[in-house]
């Protein structure tokens, strides 16, 4: 009888956790001082270079690429970052020091607020230059990588970095608008580079969702002691 109790009670918490941790879907992009966003744009399907600029507010500027990709993967290579023609900026910004199979590349920092499926990490054979790329499929929400540089207020920076995707969609859509806003299936992707303060995300869990989730740990730990005493 206290086994069948035991089960029925972690089953509920379960359920509890679950609904607390719901999948991405269709989130915004991430908030924050974005230089260059390609929604509404054509998607490469070869190495494509593209370029921007920013001016230097403070002397420390985080710089990130938010990726999206539902249905398939963009390649990222070759980022640099430089005051008109002086050195490279960026660590690793061919991402050749790896790790393979690693979310943030050496020098990188990687954010995935929401957790999103199909999670940007470095991959070897899909280089611009060289062996490695930055291989970025996050579903339905945007993760993201960053670096924090060293930047003389008033200082214009040039960006420069090459960009292919592998999939099929015609232009970058910062939101899914086929109706499919929870899984792969959706029509969402997009590229987004930030120069400022760190990327934060246009969304938070709802307060119900995470006290939600602090029920079900809370009764999880009720249950590892009713089934100790038992």
């Amino acid at each position: 009888m206290k086994s069948l109790k035991f089960a029925l009670m972690a089953a509920s918490m379960l359920l509890v956790i679950n609904q607390a941790q719901a999948t991405a879907m269709n989130e915004a992009p991430p908030a924050g001082p974005v230089i260059l966003d390609l929604n509404g744009t054509l998607i490469p399907h070869i190495y494509t270079h593209y370029s921007t600029t920013f001016v230097a507010s403070d002397t420390t500027t985080n710089f990130s690429f938010a990726f999206r990709e539902d249905p398939s993967y963009i390649y990222l290579d070759d980022v640099s970052v430089t005051t008109g023609g002086g050195p490279n900026l960026i660590v690793n910004g061919g991402f050749e020091s790896g790790p393979v199979g690693g979310n943030a590349p050496v020098g990188w920092t990687y954010l995935n607020i929401f957790g999103a499926s199909a999670a940007g990490v470095v991959r070897t054979g899909c280089g611009h230059s060289g062996s490695n790329c930055y291989y970025d499929g996050a579903v339905q929400a945007y993760d993201s990588i960053t670096q924090a540089l060293s930047t003389i207020i008033g200082q214009t920076y040039s960006v420069d970095f090459w960009l292919n995707d592998i999939g099929e969609l015609s232009t970058f859509s910062s939101l899914s608008t086929n109706g499919d806003v929870t899984s792969s299936g959706g029509n969402g992707a997009n590229l987004l580079v930030y120069a400022g303060s760190l990327p934060t995300p246009a969304n938070v869990p709802e307060p119900s969702s995470l006290a939600l989730l602090g029920i079900g740990l809370a009764g999880l730990g009720a249950i590892r002691r009713f089934k100790q005493s038992s």
